[in-house]
């Protein structure tokens, strides 16, 4: 080998050893920027994914762009692994940019279609000293869903004060008799006066998605116990000049799911609908027990309402499907998912999901979960659990109220989600 040889086999030998070198020093750095592009796209996202070497380093910029995707996975781990950084691990320069987005999130997020979310931040609340924390509490309480009012009344019960009386009062007269009392658990806990109203006597069975009837007795009990509140805080004004901040809304994708026939039924051709998906399994005893309410519910709105029964049963029972069924599984499952359709006579149509696909993107790992669709297609309520059929109809009502978007970036008008998935 000539001099010149072996000058040049130790050039390109050094060039390798540095192109090397600086793959195996950006291979980090490229492996997490791709892991946040997938997160940005991705239909669910959970703190297992978090976890992940890849997305475990997020700055609270990348943060913040996965929270303004709007979705319900990437919002939910996000705020839960933002309540752990900030309760379990000591503050530095990029815990102190992620307490100031945390911060926003938890604000925010009081207000989320999510039910989940929101009791979640506001467990995360520390005080209630900012006027934006209070009118978000506040808001709580007008809230279509009496679940909802009953958490603000909580939340107020152990972290507000007798300067909020004026938010209390009207919850007096609540429609919902188990708010009421709720609102009278918290005069009691604040002033020390004792109504003799207790939710265990009057509603012993208020979770009940029957709306309870009432005695003539509790009925006076309540309204006598009302007007001696009204009397001991004459000088308070319940009513006010306040409005309520509007509902708000977040995005989702299309998708397609088979019906127990065979039929392929797109969530985009239910435009101009409500619609209100029912995430539910066989092996869930209180699915099944809501069954009734939500039957009833379809057959009142035959024409602006569409009840969708997702069925999340799998041949692996409480296991998703790995994959699409081949034909036979495809068959006994239809069976056995039909067979409990026509046990309940179902009035509405029951999907297939038995790779679960939807429900992780509704976070339906809790059953029933119930996720309400405007006519637009987007999110405007998801919780876990049934509802009475009053509050039902006040949840559909809300949902043609005008919203705001949740979704950073994402305009009221512009098209949601890229398109069909199966």
């Amino acid at each position: 080998m000539t001099p010149l040889h072996r000058k040049r086999l130790q050039y390109w030998f050094a060039a390798g050893v540095v192109v090397i070198a600086a793959a195996a020093w950006l291979r980090p750095s490229w492996m997490h920027s791709r892991a946040v592009r997938d997160a940005l796209v991705a239909d669910t996202l959970d703190e297992s994914d978090l976890a992940e070497t890849s997305l475990r380093t997020l700055s609270a910029t990348e943060a913040q762009r996965l929270w303004d995707t709007g979705r319900l996975g990437h919002r939910r781990a996000l705020l839960l692994d933002w309540i752990s950084r900030r309760d379990h691990l000591a503050s530095g320069p990029m815990d102190a940019d992620w307490n100031q987005v945390g911060s926003r999130w938890l604000l925010e997020a009081a207000g989320d279609p999510d039910l989940e979310l929101r009791t979640r931040a506001l467990g995360g609340w520390r005080d209630l000293a900012s006027p934006e924390s209070a009118r978000a509490l506040r808001t709580l309480l007008e809230d279509a869903d009496s679940e909802v009012r009953r958490l603000g009344l909580q939340t107020l019960r152990h972290r507000g004060g007798t300067n909020q009386i004026d938010w209390v009062l009207p919850r007096l007269d609540d429609s919902d008799p188990s708010v009421a009392l709720a609102a009278d658990a918290v005069l009691r806990q604040w002033t020390g006066i004792d109504s003799g109203l207790r939710l265990s006597r009057v509603l012993p069975n208020a979770n009940s998605l029957v709306k309870p009837e009432l005695s003539d007795t509790d009925r006076d009990a309540i309204r006598t116990a009302t007007r001696q509140w009204r009397e001991r805080f004459p000088n308070s004004d319940p009513t006010g000049r306040w409005v309520p901040d509007p509902p708000r809304r977040l995005p989702t994708t299309e998708f397609v799911l088979e019906d127990l026939q065979g039929r392929p039924v797109k969530s985009a051709s239910l435009r101009g609908k409500r619609v209100l998906l029912n995430l539910w399994a066989t092996w869930c005893p209180a699915c099944l027990i809501e069954f009734p309410v939500l039957d009833a519910l379809q057959r009142r709105h035959p024409e602006d309402l569409v009840v969708l029964g997702i069925s999340l049963d799998s041949p692996h029972g409480t296991e998703p499907a790995e994959g699409p069924l081949d034909d036979a599984a495809l068959r006994d499952l239809r069976k056995t998912v039909g067979t409990i359709a026509a046990r309940h006579r179902l009035g509405f149509s029951v999907l297939l999901d038995p790779e679960r696909r939807i429900g992780r993107r509704f976070n339906g790992g809790e059953l029933p979960t119930q996720v309400l669709l405007d006519r637009d297609g987007w999110v405007r309520r998801r919780f876990v659990g049934g509802r009475s059929l009053e509050t039902w109809e006040a949840l559909l009502e809300d949902a043609d109220r005008p919203a705001v978007s949740t979704a950073g970036g994402i305009k009221s008008g512009e098209a949601i989600g890229s398109g069909p998935t199966r």
